[in-house]
């Protein structure tokens, strides 16, 4: 008799590195194989989640594609999506809200497009019940090119030469209403009204997304996008005390969102989920691979009839090894990842190209796909990371690349790296490629404390953990082996 054997490793799906694509080519895995970590998709969806906080790869985009999915159709649930990926971020300071540009004229222009997704999301629903001059003004603004046209963004460069004004159907308490001209500060105030009008027994979300590729270089862009977090927690106030059981999300990177200009982020944290997979640095990794495990078993070819597959560490990762620190081959695998789903994804996907059968996967094995995840992966996660750091200068980061490529060990200082980088980069570019590789998840600073020397990465802070210039470093595993360095 041959004996029973789980599914062919290559068989399973553990999922893509981009949510949106893979809730295109493999919707179940983010339906049925969709791990809901730290409970952050039903509290976005109760509206308790205001704001989604995480490195990129964190599963921010994932959660709300989670709710895409399992939504559509329904006709007492709403999402909307709001990609900010394109758009003029920094512009929106250039919108003549108020009397003059400023904090308070940009963050009322936040309020003005926020309340505009809002209002547009409650019209699609056919349960909402509003009095009749709701009709009109809705009308008026899809007249006026605020609602169902082209994206707004096409409209930002006249909006911000002139203080603009648009054409709407204002109404009254008792229902008299009457065409004129209104500025965005208006338009406001008239939306609150007709959205203090409506109620539904639906759930509506308005999710702002996109932010992950985003770096705040210029202060109008760090100006605008904490004037963005002060008006979303405004609005999100503002509709608590509605009917319309609304709630607005912004999904966006933790370091970004600790160093933006925003009067109002602190008092976000009742509404924060924090996706930190490695638990303030105290995690073993269970959730991450509770995530892979998900999606697998969701995976799981229906034509097979052999063991059911249960935890994917006994299934395939249970053979001792030995390498360095390691003698099990889920810690190594997590100790070349940032400790964040899109790494272990990654890793997985490159363990299949090497086995593909249905026994225990062997410690070549492993090491092999490491190197090809880290070469093909890891390093280009690394390059994008830090692109944008020096605008307009991207032979300056292929230089810090080149330099840290020909170090003789993982361990160094800024001081090593300058005879490669004289008269490339300065001072202070270097600071910013370092400071930013360890935002990124590979650079770990060294610290002293207690006698005892530290390291501290990111997402795994032992003793202090903040950047320092000065300090030595530590590259991270992964990146040691794209690079080909000594350990």
């Amino acid at each position: 008799m041959v004996a029973a054997k789980f599914p062919q490793f290559s068989s399973l799906d553990f999922g893509r590195l981009d949510a949106r694509e893979e809730a295109k080519r493999a919707p179940g895995l983010l339906i049925n194989g969709y791990f809901d970590f730290e409970n952050a998709a039903y509290d976005v969806a109760s509206g308790q989640a205001w704001i989604l906080i995480g490195p990129k790869g964190a599963g921010k985009s994932a959660c709300l594609e989670h709710l895409g999915l399992i939504w559509n159709g329904q006709h007492d649930r709403f999402l909307s999506r709001w990609d900010l990926g394109s758009f003029p971020v920094a512009d929106v300071t250039k919108i003549q809200v108020g009397t003059s540009p400023g904090p308070t004229s940009t963050r009322a222009a936040w309020e003005f497009l926020l309340l505009l997704r809002v209002f547009e999301s409650l019209m699609a629903d056919q349960s909402a019940a509003y009095p009749a001059p709701i009709t009109g003004f809705h009308k008026s603004l899809v007249t006026a090119g605020l609602l169902g046209g082209p994206d707004l963004r096409t409209k930002f460069f006249d909006w911000s030469k002139t203080t603009v004004k648009f054409s709407v159907l204002m109404f009254g308490v008792e229902g008299s209403t009457q065409e004129t001209e209104a500025t965005p500060l208006q338009v406001v105030d008239l939306l609150r009204r007709a959205i203090g009008l409506i109620e539904t027994s639906a759930r509506h979300v308005v999710s702002v997304d996109g932010l992950d590729s985003f770096f705040a270089q210029a202060q109008d862009q760090r100006d605008s996008l904490g004037a963005l977090v002060d008006a979303s927690h405004e609005v999100n106030h503002f509709l608590l005390d509605t009917q319309a059981r609304s709630s607005v999300v912004l999904a966006i990177r933790h370091d970004m969102f600790v160093s933006l200009p925003s009067t109002d982020s602190a008092k976000l944290g009742d509404h924060a989920v924090e996706l930190d997979w490695s638990r303030g640095g105290t995690s073993k990794g269970e959730d991450l691979w509770k995530l892979i495990g998900a999606k697998a078993k969701s995976s799981v070819p229906a034509s097979h009839t052999g063991l059911a597959l249960g935890d994917v560490r006994k299934a395939y990762l249970a053979e001792p090894i030995g390498i360095g620190p390691h003698n099990d081959l889920p810690s190594y695998l997590l100790a070349q990842t940032r400790l964040i789903p899109r790494d272990l994804v990654a890793l997985m996907g490159a363990l299949q190209k090497l086995h593909q059968g249905a026994g225990q996967i062997q410690e070549s094995t492993a090491v092999a796909a490491v190197k090809q995840y880290a070469d093909t992966y890891f390093i280009r996660e690394m390059r994008n990371n830090l692109s944008h750091v020096l605008p307009g200068q991207s032979d300056k980061v292929s230089a810090f690349f080149d330099a840290l490529s020909v170090l003789s060990s993982r361990h160094f200082n800024a001081e090593a790296l300058k005879p490669e980088l004289d008269g490339i980069v300065e001072k202070h570019e270097l600071r910013a490629l370092l400071n930013q590789l360890f935002l990124a998840g590979g650079l770990g600073v060294q610290s002293r404390s207690a006698g005892s020397m530290h390291t501290n990465f990111i997402f795994r802070k032992t003793s202090g953990g903040g950047f320092s210039f000065v300090a030595d470093y530590v590259l991270h595993n992964a990146l040691v082996s794209a690079l080909n360095l000594n350990w």
